[in-house]
């Protein structure tokens, strides 16, 4: 290991005030610069983020749940039972060094050195949390990081909250990942290909090639709509998970574990090298969590078995049946046949946003027609059309 000479220390300082955000756009698009009044405009931005927008409303919800492949009872038997030295073990050992602890400072690291002081410890500590209800503080607070993503970065909207998690909620979330993962594939789509084993976004790239080669070379008229998912993970409503959960066939052990990683969970800003204030956190999956992959696309896919049940899709030369979408995480991209398909995604977009408080962004959403494609953009109003392009 290097020394820690002046040189890193300057570099880091350096890198440190790369990441100070020194002005934010207000929410009426003024700019702020006091370092107070960014600071509040953050923690006021994220507060609200996450903070429940779901109403319940049983015949929409019922309408995307109803129909949903089930879990098996073999799967669910798996799931249920009580957690092991071994899993929390295989767990820890998965994990990757040199990362950022959460709120308690403990490392990866750490609990390695130690585990065999710690384990039997800490899986009383899990056991007495499943069987109460509630994790203890430190594992239920999260310290909230921000990285910039493409566009304006005055824009709050533009920064990606990524959460700091303590190293002893990350075990317990692999560990129930792990579970999880052997069950997914039994319900998930094979045309979802993220966090379900076996399947790679390579799947996604080789199809969408081979649909614009095929559609171009035998002038078969096609359209693909990229739908962007508006702050896709941090807006999944935990009262619409365990609804979808439910109707997938998990049993109510299994989904009460998960609830218990989500009871009265809260987050800290670090904002310009200091913490806010702590907030309730009551949407959204927390991005550095094992489990929020599988959990969004289980919340994901009522959306998408509306969409392939009602869509005509694509029918090219050589496939048996129909091909409707191609999605990673909330990289959703739908394959439609004509404006009828374009009109039809647009519906089930609306009901599914009124069902589950998700939200598609038409105006990020973006269209790519292969041919003579004659019909209308879709649009989720006629003053917010999404761009097309012609391949």
């Amino acid at each position: 290991m290097d020394a820690p000479t002046s040189f890193f220390f300057g570099l880091e300082k350096k890198n440190g005030q790369r990441r100070v955000i020194h002005s934010l756009l207000s929410g009426t698009g003024q700019e702020i610069t006091e370092p107070s009044q960014i600071r509040r405009r953050a923690v006021s931005f994220y507060s609200t983020l996450y903070t429940s927008e779901y109403e319940e409303g049983e015949t929409l919800s019922e309408g995307f749940c109803n129909g949903l492949p089930q879990v098996s009872e073999e799967a669910n038997s798996q799931l249920e039972g009580p957690l092991t030295i071994q899993e929390l073990q295989t767990a820890l050992q998965g994990m990757q060094g040199r990362r950022a602890p959460g709120i308690d400072g403990l490392s990866v690291e750490f609990y390695k050195a130690y585990w065999d002081v710690l384990s039997h410890d800490l899986l009383d500590v899990f056991n007495e949390s499943l069987a109460s209800g509630s994790m203890p503080v430190s594992c239920r607070r999260a310290v909230i990081t921000l990285l910039p993503k493409k566009g304006n970065l005055q824009d709050i909207k533009n920064q990606r909250p990524v959460s700091l998690l303590c190293v002893d909620y990350k075990i317990l979330s692999k560990a129930l990942a792990t579970r999880l993962g052997k069950a997914v594939e039994q319900v998930i789509h094979r045309d979802q290909t993220y966090c379900v084993p076996g399947r790679s976004m390579v799947d996604n790239v080789h199809l969408i090639r081979d649909v614009l080669e095929v559609s171009s070379s035998l002038d078969i008229n096609t359209g693909l709509i990229s739908l962007d998912q508006e702050k896709a993970f941090d807006r999944v409503e935990h009262s619409f998970l365990w609804k979808v959960m439910e109707k997938f066939g998990f049993s109510a052990g299994f989904i009460a574990k998960i609830k218990v990683l989500y009871n009265k969970i809260e987050s800290v800003l670090k904002f310009n090298g200091g913490l806010c204030a702590p907030f309730r956190v009551c949407r959204g999956v927390r991005q550095g969590c094992a489990l929020s992959g599988m959990l969004y696309a289980l919340s994901l896919e009522p959306l998408l078995n509306k969409i392939r049940s009602k869509l005509q899709g694509l029918f090219l030369p050589g496939l048996n049946g129909n091909m409707v979408l191609s999605v990673y995480a909330d990289d959703v991209v739908v394959f439609v046949r004509d404006q009828k398909d374009t009109d039809i995604l647009v519906d089930i977009v609306r009901d599914f946003s009124s069902a589950s408080a998700a939200r598609v962004n038409w105006k990020k959403s973006e269209a790519l027609a292969v041919g003579e494609w004659s019909g209308r953009s879709p649009s989720s109003s006629p003053e917010h059309g999404l761009e097309k392009r012609w391949f």
